[in-house]
């Protein structure tokens, strides 16, 4: 029993060695896949097309070692030293494939790079904000600020020539605008481009979409106790920039709230007509642009 259990395991020894030459030798071929680094980079100058972030080589080699290479991540190292402004003509150099002597490198994909190189360059650019959006009727932009009013661009120089400003677009919509409203926007460049800050604050104001008019303003008398006065006209007109919605109701022969025209009446006026100095009282949104005479006929009784 003992000499069959050997004679079993000999014959089994011989077959693992067996198998083992036989797939050893027999040769395959794979593709492995290779991320692209750049080395010993030249200062002040930037790749701006060209360069690709892996390679893929075509590999023969022994069955058994082939297939652990899937299980490997590799990297090839491409020198960029020489590299100056303009078009650049790189080779995939076998040599730097870092694959041992047991494989034999039969193809590489792609074979050569053409790089597109310029100066790096910095400027420092204006920003300029946009907002895309929709208001309820009688509603309108104020203002609208960037901050910082100012960021530096740096990437290829031929890029960055014509550069005068940088612009970012806010998009947001409003079915009851607030007074005041501020985002973080990102800066979106062309590819190659970078901003120092990446990001901006933009900040809205709305208000009321206003218009200029000719308007009927009461006049308001302020005595003194025991005088009795009485101004000669009830109204007068003023010229206002003013909310559409107060400028409805002048339309409609009805006083804008919280406007009029202001006589203070000094104490010790004789019985009469006296012509009165007037002010304007305004309120929010409201601004007087002119006036029609400047004094109101106010008149003393005894």
């Amino acid at each position: 029993m003992l000499k069959n259990w050997k004679d079993i395991g000999i014959a089994l020894a011989l077959a693992v060695l067996t198998w083992y030459l036989i797939t050893g030798r027999e040769k395959v071929e794979t593709w492995v896949d290779m991320s692209v680094e750049m080395t010993n980079a030249p200062e002040g100058l930037i790749i701006r097309k060209g360069l690709i972030s892996k390679i893929e080589v075509r590999v023969r080699g022994p069955k058994g070692l082939v297939r652990s290479l899937d299980r490997r991540k590799w990297t090839y190292s491409l020198d960029v030293s020489k590299l100056k402004v303009g078009e650049n003509l790189v080779d995939i150099d076998r040599e730097r494939i870092p694959l041992s002597m047991a494989y034999e490198v039969v193809e590489v994909k792609p074979s050569r790079l053409i790089l597109s190189v310029d100066r790096l360059a910095r400027k420092e650019l204006p920003v300029v904000a946009e907002w895309r959006g929709t208001l309820p009727k009688d509603f309108r932009l104020l203002e609208i600020r960037a901050v910082p009013e100012t960021v530096e661009v740096h990437g290829a120089e031929r890029q960055m020539r014509q550069m005068t400003q940088v612009r970012v677009a806010l998009a947001t919509e409003f079915e009851d605008p607030p007074a005041a409203w501020s985002e973080d926007v990102p800066i979106k460049l062309a590819e190659g481009l970078e901003a120092n800050p990446g990001q901006i604050k933009v900040s809205l104001r709305f208000g009321p979409e206003v218009k200029t008019a000719w308007v009927r303003v009461p006049v308001v008398l302020s005595t003194t106790l025991g005088v009795s006065a009485q101004a000669a006209a009830k109204h007068v007109r003023l010229q206002v920039e003013a909310p559409l919605p107060l400028l409805r109701l002048a339309e409609a022969g009805r006083d804008i709230p919280g406007l009029a025209a202001l006589v203070a009446v000094p104490a010790g006026l004789k019985p009469g007509r006296h012509a009165l100095p007037f002010a304007a009282q305004t309120p929010e949104n409201v601004r007087v642009l002119g006036k029609q005479g400047e004094t109101v006929v106010v008149i003393i009784r005894k």
